[in-house]
């Protein structure tokens, strides 16, 4: 140890705002531990730096026959050779570690928002993400749009979910398949809802194959649903372009819940709704034409109005109602 060292410390300190004392501390147990592997002396060892004239003194602390605490002096001719090598590796780990630690919080104080990366590399179906300098973005598979291609070097947008501190490695984990990814894309591609003309009021999705958006204006004079399409279809077509094959569906959301669920179930035309409060069940008469568009392929229009309007969808075709009315 010597001079130049402490110089470069207290260099670290005036850079990086790091506390001269918390460098010192991240040394002296480097040290400490690297003292302990090299010659094995029995008790617990312990380094002390000198600030001022760089001087290192080892000690190890045993105990006596009576239990009473001994310090013992240990020699460090041998060992200063290594301990300039050893107390810079300590220095770079620990910088290393408080810039994974501000990265860590720099996501989490973005935790919602859309981002961007790139992929790095896909490990068993998992996504690792360069997001550009800050932690390593992470996306599991049941986060990502089932069937969208994913390889090394393609841009993503994604969005942020949660921060976890990996093994070596910040982590934040992100999301194409939530429904608050789209819901950021839709605040981040129309004016009308970023400034409040217009409100998201739910939305359902099953990733990679539709969504169903429920939007609402307060001032008559906006179309909610055309602000979300844009003109000419411009705004529709952008987050298709986002969103690969998935189709998004925008439903004008009312407070009415008949009214609501016969829109939630378009583009299939609703002859009649008939509301049982007691199971939660909203009964959808269609023209027979429209059965199946109404239900969906697979049953995923009547699934998807359900998950939107929190009612249990039911849907029969109009002929049925009008036999039932009819005694003949």
């Amino acid at each position: 140890m010597n001079s130049e060292f402490v110089a470069a410390l207290e260099q670290l300190n005036s850079e990086l705002g790091i506390p001269l004392e918390e460098l010192i501390r991240t040394v002296e147990q480097a040290l400490a531990d690297a003292y302990r592997r090299a010659f094995d002396p029995p008790g617990y060892v312990t380094v002390h730096i000198d600030p001022a004239t760089a001087a290192m003194q080892v000690t190890s602390r045993t105990y006596g026959p009576d239990g009473e605490e001994v310090l013992n002096p240990l020699p460090t001719e041998d060992f200063a050779r290594m301990a300039a090598q050893t107390a810079k590796q300590a220095v770079t780990r620990h910088i290393r570690s408080l810039e994974r630690e501000k990265a860590v919080t720099e996501a989490a104080e973005h935790r919602g928002e859309l981002a961007t990366g790139v992929i790095d590399r896909v490990e068993n179906g998992t996504v690792h993400l360069d997001m550009g300098g800050r932690a390593e973005g992470v996306m599991p598979p049941e986060e990502q749009i089932p069937g969208e291609e994913m390889r090394p070097g393609k841009p993503l947008t994604v969005v942020i979910l949660d921060t976890r501190r990996g093994a070596r490695d910040p982590q934040v984990q992100v999301s194409r398949a939530s429904r608050l990814f789209v819901r950021r894309l839709l605040e981040a591609e129309v004016p009308e809802i970023k400034n409040g003309a217009v409100a998201i009021k739910a939305i359902a999705r099953e990733p990679g194959l539709r969504s169903k958006v429920a939007v609402h204006s307060d001032d008559p004079s906006v179309d909610a649903v055309g602000a979300c399409v844009g003109p000419k279809g411009v705004r529709h077509r952008s987050l298709l372009a986002e969103l690969g094959r998935e189709h998004i569906d925008f439903v004008p959301w009312s407070d009415d819940p008949a009214t609501f669920a016969a829109a939630a179930v378009g583009p299939a035309s609703v002859v009649d709704v008939v509301l049982d409060r007691s199971t939660n069940t909203a009964l959808l008469h269609v023209p027979p034409g429209q059965l199946s568009l109404a239900i969906g392929k697979d049953g995923q229009n009547a699934r998807l109005a359900a998950k939107l309007t929190g009612w249990r969808i039911d849907i029969k075709p109009a002929s049925e109602q009008a036999g039932a009315e009819d005694p003949t």
